[in-house]
């Protein structure tokens, strides 16, 4: 009862901290994000480093390696209006978080995949080839590392989805949704940068990716049967 307590608290001052991140953002006080942004991955590095102690060594570690990641990719970005560089480190900060959230999933993944949910994984290989042919002509030099990014993303999510039939149903659920709201917010992020200014997109970006990564963390937290 204590665990599940915990985790509910956490996750009403968890979702406390992303919506007054959006609030921030659209008031345009870009300096108090310098401390609300990162406090999002922040949050969530500290209720998983306390509560995922019994999951392997290997999950542990390499989920706290993909949250650091993550954390830098977001406080990177927040000074890619001031060089190209920063946006650059942030994709790859991001790039390898995803890799790094691969290799945990990889380690539940079921060998005995069911063939109906191959059309599942086409889906999101069609997904990322949409988005792709969608902004190339807007995409000039970081064509590449786009088209890296986007593979980075697919592979995540992928192997989230690999996870079916190998770990709890809550938490396949939790972290396959974690990382289908992961692509959308790269998604939005990508079109609003390429393409067109997406309407509300502060929201619709720091919305969904918060929700990803509190997903992720909390269902990979709940992949041994006896946590809940």
């Amino acid at each position: 009862m204590t665990k599940i307590l915990s985790a509910t608290v956490f996750r009403w001052l968890f979702f406390a901290i992303v919506i007054l991140d959006i609030l921030i953002v659209n008031m345009g006080d870009s300096e108090y994000r310098l401390v609300t942004k990162p406090l999002i991955l922040i949050s969530l590095l500290a209720y998983f480093s306390i509560n995922g102690k019994h999951l392997s060594k290997s999950t542990y570690y390499l989920t706290l390696a993909a949250l650091s990641l993550s954390l830098m990719g977001d406080i990177s970005l927040l000074f890619d209006n001031r060089s190209n560089q920063f946006f650059i480190l942030g994709l790859v900060s991001f790039l390898l978080a995803h890799l790094t959230y691969g290799a945990v999933f990889l380690k539940r993944r079921n060998k005995k995949f069911p063939i109906y949910l191959y059309g599942v994984l086409l889906i999101l290989i069609a997904i990322g080839m949409a988005l792709f042919f969608y902004l190339k002509n807007d995409l000039g030099a970081l064509t590449y590392p786009v088209v890296i990014y986007i593979l980075g993303i697919l592979f995540m999510a992928c192997t989230a989805l690999m996870r079916i039939g190998k770990v709890p149903s809550s938490s396949f659920l939790w972290v396959f949704i974690g990382a289908l709201f992961f692509v959308a917010s790269d998604s939005v992020l990508a079109i609003n940068m390429f393409k067109f200014d997406v309407p509300w997109a502060n929201v619709l970006v720091m919305g969904t990716y918060a929700t990803a990564q509190y997903l992720i963390t909390e269902g990979v937290l709940r992949q041994n049967k006896w946590v809940r």
